[in-house]
């Protein structure tokens, strides 16, 4: 069983449709606030200053910039054709427009909500999550040019990571009461999911590759193959002759390939080594790849893994979707209880 961890806030996002993190876009606009003012904050001010005609939506009385709004149609489209090396659809504009407008709403919720429970976020707080981002990054201007490449100036991206963090804060301590996931919940799943926890049998297995380029001698490396399995026969390290050798980038790790299952290699390569004892070496195998020798270094038997071995993933994972759902509910609720005008009509 393998599971993809998303945190919550991501989930609830996506699964909203809400415009990511990174897709903000635009440029960053000079605020009239107070200089003390955080930056989340002056926005916030902003947005309850705009005139009906400056708004897209208003969300329990903060509007919704048109300038935000253009700014993340804009920028998924830019982002869009860049990764399609490919003109937007115009037909598919309308359905664009709904969803980031969709995101900003319930972005919106949760803000007003965060601030409605009185949840703020520390400088410490702040400070580690803007670190682990940027240690992602070789230097600083490799941080600062991925910002700006998304539509970010340093200050306007610390200002959404500060909103991401409060509504984070506010799904996990509103949305997250309660949640656990016991023993026997977890075993009814490890026994309706067998298949989940079966590890078929594998081989663990070296191998020398004289590669078969085009235009090579097939029976000049048949005989060159056939010497050097001789010498491993007679005791040669099959390592060092692996090195020496082997044309598969493996060998210098000494023609080590690990372990794998059945499924995983060329059909050829495959029927040789699992018909291998660990410590037998194969004759020269034939593959598209070239002449192969084989040599199997362990037998792995087909298990399955035992339920108290797997048993706190399987509660992690079974939490973690009582997590999302119930996150989704949370937000749902909100949404459904907020006040939303929407200003603006969309094809």
């Amino acid at each position: 069983m393998k599971h993809t961890r998303i945190p919550a806030v991501a989930a609830v996002l996506f699964l909203l449709m809400a415009s990511p993190l990174w897709a903000r876009g635009g440029q960053e606009k000079e605020q009239e606030a107070a200089p003390a003012a955080p930056a989340v904050q002056q926005e916030q001010q902003a947005g309850d200053e705009l005139s009906r005609e400056e708004m897209v939506a208003r969300v329990n009385g903060r509007g919704i910039s048109r300038e935000e709004f253009n700014d993340v149609v804009e920028t998924n489209i830019y982002r869009f054709e860049m990764h399609n090396d490919q003109t937007f659809p115009q037909d598919r504009r309308g359905q664009l427009e709904r969803q980031v407008l969709d995101g900003l709403i319930t972005r919106t919720v949760l803000e007003t909500e965060a601030e409605a429970q009185g949840i703020t976020v520390s400088d410490e707080q702040l400070g580690e999550t803007l670190a682990q981002f940027r240690s992602q990054f070789p230097d600083d201007d490799s941080y600062r040019a991925a910002l700006e490449k998304q539509g970010f100036s340093e200050k306007l991206f610390e200002a959404e990571v500060l909103r991401q963090i409060a509504i984070e804060t506010l799904i996990n301590t509103r949305a997250f009461e309660g949640l656990t996931v016991d023993e026997a919940t977890a075993r009814e799943f490890y026994d309706a999911h067998p298949e989940y926890f079966e590890r078929p049998e594998q081989v663990a297995a070296r191998h020398i590759l004289l590669a078969t380029d085009e235009g090579a001698d097939t029976d000049e490396l048949r005989a060159r193959l056939g010497q050097i399995r001789q010498q491993l026969l007679e005791g040669a390290d099959f390592g060092a002759l692996a090195r020496e050798y082997s044309d598969c980038p493996s060998s210098a790790q000494g023609g080590d390939l690990g372990a794998f299952g059945r499924g995983q290699m060329v059909p050829a390569f495959e029927e040789a080594a699992f018909a291998l004892e660990a410590g037998e070496l194969s004759e020269i195998v034939e593959t598209q790849f070239g002449l192969h020798l084989v040599q199997v270094t362990e037998r792995i038997p087909g298990r399955v893994i035992a339920f108290t071995d797997v048993r706190p993933e399987i509660e992690e994972f079974l939490l973690e979707d009582l997590q999302n759902e119930a996150a989704r509910t949370y937000v749902t609720s909100l949404r459904e209880a907020a006040r939303v005008e929407e200003f603006i009509e969309i094809d």
